[in-house]
Formats: structure tokens, C-alpha cells, sequence
């Protein structure tokens, strides 16, 4: 069996060019055969497209011959804020994992596509399924802002080779930023301290205050309604609320139920003078903490979260001791909220 030093003689992590298309399509079907949700990703022209256009920055595992064995991507996901990209798509080709391709492709992407494309800041969903991921994340700077709980349903890990999940999996949110934007954090009451923490390891420049305003009753509440029927997930995202709030998201939760969805997040505004009575308001209808969004809306954002039934705690596994109180914070939260609606 080859040394993993001999291996490394016959692989370079490297920038994706319009050459690697091909192979990193082909990467897509050896792992996830014709399964992957997003269907781009078999369009080599599409992959070409994407990374002219900065949509998506890519980072491969290349043989000598040429082979892509690796590859990982900073890309436009689900934030507001398109600037804001998430690191994911880590692959490495079955007969490589016993390589340092995947610690490799993880490091090497925060380190050189950032500063080479301008990137402020990068984001990523940890599963906790397993701790790989976050120990590698927190390896690289990032910091731990909140716990999305049951976000994957368990068969979506369910192929050959995949880490088996005991229920759904959840997510650690991790950020790292490479330049700050200070800006005024209005803190609910009831998570101040839990928020304060979080953002001690940030260290973003913020100026907090307590979010003690009422709804406005001149501003308008905007929202959009995300739903991904595969995973069971619906998304709230409010760009702004104001004294209709109850009303306005009261009609679109009833699209939610209807669908039948197991989770419900909501993303709000951090920077709202009266973001503390919009968390209330939440809490009265059965939304527990969920955490910080730097960045996410270029403001900063936060989210809530809503479970059918009771969430898969013990299967969410977390890594740092920061993580951990993150989750026990979560998990006390949901029952307090829980034993309140009731």
C-alpha cells in the first residue's frame, strides 16, 4: 500500500479551469450518481458559466494525468446577500479518501480564494452527522454562530460510504470573515447574553444594543416564503417587518402547515430597533433560537426555528466547547417555548 507521502507525488490541489469541467461532472455522478438536487452541476458548460460570471469559485484535486479526484466550491447560496458565499460541495473520488485531499481542499480554499477574488466573507453548514467538517472549520478561523437542528432529512446520507445519520442531521453555522462592516446590533432581551457571547469571537466591531422598540406601525413587513419539499424545510426570510408582522406571517405559515413541512426557519434583521419584538412574537407561536447571520442580509441577520415534534439532539453532534453550550442554549430554549405555547 502507497505511503501517503508517495500518494501526494501524484496529486495537486489547484484553481478550477474550464479543462476540469468534464471531471468535476464526472466527480458529481461517482459520488452522488445522478442524485445531486442542484442539476447544473452536470452542464460542464454550466460550471464554466458559473465561474466566469463569479457565481461560484472552485478548487480541484487534480492527477498528473489530469484526473479530478477532489474538489470543493465558495459559492452563492441562500443568503440575500449575494456577496456572502458558502464554502460546501467537498467531494473527494472513493479510492482517494484515505488522502488529505479533503483537509487540503478545505484549507486551501479559505486561504486563497478569498484574497484573489475579494471575498469578505465566507460562510458553511457544518453537518453534525460527524465533527470532520467543524474541527477542520475551526482549524481555519471560523467561529460558531448558531445550530440549525434537523435541517437534512437521515437519507440523505444514506449511500455507500456516506457517515450513517441517527435521525435527521443538523448543521453548525460557521463564518469567517476577511473584512469587517461594523454596524449597530439590536439585541433581544431574552437571547442579549447567549448573542454576546457568540459575537465575542467575531470580534466585527459592532456596537450592541437592546432591541426594546415596538413594531412600527408606518413600515410595512416584506417577506419571502421558501419551500424544499425534498428535504421537508421551509425558509422565512423577512427583509423587513413592521406592525402588520403577526398578520403578514401568520398567512404565510398557513402555506407552511399545508405543505406539510417539518422544519420552519425564519431570518430577520439584527439591525431593527424593535428586532426584540418581532422574537417574541415568534416565540409565542413555537420558534426556539437558532443564531447570529453575519452578514447575511449585509446587515446582520438571526434565525428561529420551529420542529415538528421534538428535534434530534442526540444526533447532533458538536465538536467545540463553544458549539456545545450553542446547543445546550438551543435545546433549553426549545423547552421553555415548547411548555409555554402548550
Amino acid at each position: 500500500m502507497m505511503t501517503e507521502e508517495l500518494v501526494e507525488k501524484f496529486w495537486k490541489v489547484d484553481f478550477f479551469n474550464s479543462a476540469d469541467a468534464p471531471g468535476v461532472v464526472e466527480l458529481y455522478r461517482a459520488i452522488y450518481g445522478e442524485n445531486y438536487p442542484r442539476r447544473e452541476v452536470y452542464d460542464p458548460a454550466e460550471l464554466i458559466r458559473q465561474s466566469d460570471a463569479g457565481e461560484t469559485y472552485r478548487m480541484v484535486a487534480r492527477t498528473n494525468e489530469g484526473e479530478i479526484v477532489g474538489h470543493i466550491a465558495l459559492y452563492r447560496s441562500s443568503p440575500p446577500n449575494k456577496e456572502l458565499y458558502e464554502q460546501g460541495q467537498l467531494m473527494v473520488r472513493h479510492d482517494y479518501r484515505h488522502t488529505l485531499i479533503a483537509m487540503k481542499l478545505f484549507t486551501e480554499s479559505l486561504m486563497k480564494i478569498p484574497p484573489r477574488y475579494g471575498l469578505e466573507q465566507v460562510w458553511a453548514e457544518a453537518v453534525c452527522n460527524h465533527v470532520f467538517t467543524q474541527q477542520a472549520a475551526i482549524r481555519q478561523k471560523a467561529y460558531e454562530t448558531g445550530l440549525e437542528m434537523d435541517l437534512m432529512p437521515a437519507e440523505a446520507y444514506s449511500q455507500v460510504d456516506s457517515q450513517v445519520a441517527n435521525g435527521r442531521v443538523s448543521t453548525l453555522l460557521v463564518f469567517r470573515h476577511f473584512k469587517t462592516r461594523p454596524q449597530t446590533i439590536y439585541l433581544p432581551a431574552v437571547y442579549e447574553e447567549m448573542l454576546q457571547e457568540i459575537y465575542t469571537n467575531a470580534d466585527c466591531g459592532h456596537h450592541f444594543v437592546t432591541a426594546n422598540a415596538v413594531l412600527p406601525a408606518d413600515i410595512a413587513t416584506v417577506g419571502e416564503l421558501q419551500i424544499f419539499v425534498e428535504a421537508g424545510v421551509a425558509r422565512l426570510t423577512f427583509d423587513e417587518t413592521g406592525g402588520d408582522f403577526a398578520e403578514y406571517f401568520d398567512a404565510l405559515e398557513e402555506q407552511v402547515v399545508a405543505a406539510g413541512m417539518v422544519v420552519t426557519q425564519v431570518f430577520i434583521r439584527l439591525t431593527r430597533p424593535w428586532t426584540g419584538a418581532v422574537v417574541d412574537a415568534l416565540r409565542q407561536r413555537g420558534y426556539f433560537f437558532g443564531g447570529a447571520l453575519p452578514r447575511w442580509f449585509d446587515d446582520d441577520g438571526f434565525f428561529m426555528q420551529k420542529i415538528v415534534g421534538s428535534p434530534n439532539f442526540d444526533g447532533a453532534n458538536v465538536y467545540s466547547k463553544r458549539a456545545k453550550k450553542i446547543k445546550e442554549f438551543i435545546k433549553n430554549d426549545w423547552q421553555v417555548v415548547t411548555r409555554n405555547v402548550l
